[in-house]
């Protein structure tokens, strides 16, 4: 998994300041750099082993709220206020980040595939939307499954990507279509952050508010759902026939439990 794209945050929630997110059990801390790009990196300084979060960024640098220890572009720190001269322990190892749909992902460890791509982001007919992010008290193989059992009859081509992501569309009686990505973020073993994009060719901005509301309102029955049953273990799991089975064979061999069809 850690090579693996994961969306842990929205791009509009990191701007001004430090924003601190966990992904499979570590604490990371995000930031604006000076150039525009958000930097992701281990929430620990490297001085004083402190929070990052609970610093401030400053013409986009991180400073650490101990010390004052700074940190700019790519992590690296390019102040000390004791004036000692800096040396390559005192960088933070950054980890892999880009920005897609309006979200920003983060991947542990150099990774294996670029993010998810849906051709609905270039569709001059359709604009993008958000939903909030929430945590879920679930794992991500349970929601997933959960979200592909859905019986909605106007959810339709609803289809599933590793690691974790689900997306289909949803038809109105007026003909509006709203194409929706759900992603889940494994925060750590018992939760995960859960995020939905939607693209809508509505015609009204003034119908956002509307479609957001339905959007969460679907995914607080699923949230229901995945939060009551108990998560198997990706060992465990079930491929069957069903409308799920392709996506478990997939995870299955991503987590090298190749599967016979």
């Amino acid at each position: 998994m850690g090579r693996q794209w994961f969306p842990v945050a929205r791009s509009v929630d990191v701007q001004d300041g430090p924003v601190g997110v966990h992904l499979l059990g570590r604490g990371l801390v995000l930031w604006r750099s000076s150039s525009g790009a958000v930097v992701a990196a281990p929430d620990l300084c490297t001085h004083s082993k402190g929070d990052l979060t609970k610093g401030e960024v400053n013409d986009g640098r991180l400073v650490c709220p101990k010390h004052g220890w700074t940190f700019g572009d790519e992590g690296r720190c390019v102040f000390k206020p004791s004036g000692l001269s800096i040396n390559e322990k005192a960088h933070l190892k950054v980890h892999p980040c880009t920005e897609r749909f309006g979200l920003i992902w983060v991947s542990l460890n150099p990774p294996s595939t670029e993010p998810i791509d849906l051709n609905c982001e270039g569709d001059v007919g359709y604009r993008r939307i958000h939903t909030s992010a929430t945590v879920w008290r679930s794992n991500p193989v349970q929601i997933i499954e959960t979200l592909l059992a859905q019986n909605n009859p106007s959810f339709v081509d609803l289809a599933a990507e590793v690691p974790f992501f689900v997306h289909g569309a949803v038809k109105s009686d007026d003909g509006t279509t709203h194409r929706r990505l759900v992603s889940c973020a494994p925060s750590d073993n018992r939760t995960s952050l859960v995020t939905a994009v939607i693209w809508t060719n509505s015609d009204g901005h003034g119908d956002d508010a509307e479609i957001v509301k339905a959007t969460m309102a679907d995914l607080d029955e699923v949230k229901s759902t995945a939060e009551k049953a108990p998560g198997p273990a990706s060992a465990d799991i079930p491929v069957g026939d069903g409308s799920s089975a392709e996506w478990k064979r997939q995870f299955l061999t991503l987590m090298g439990q190749g599967v016979e069809r």
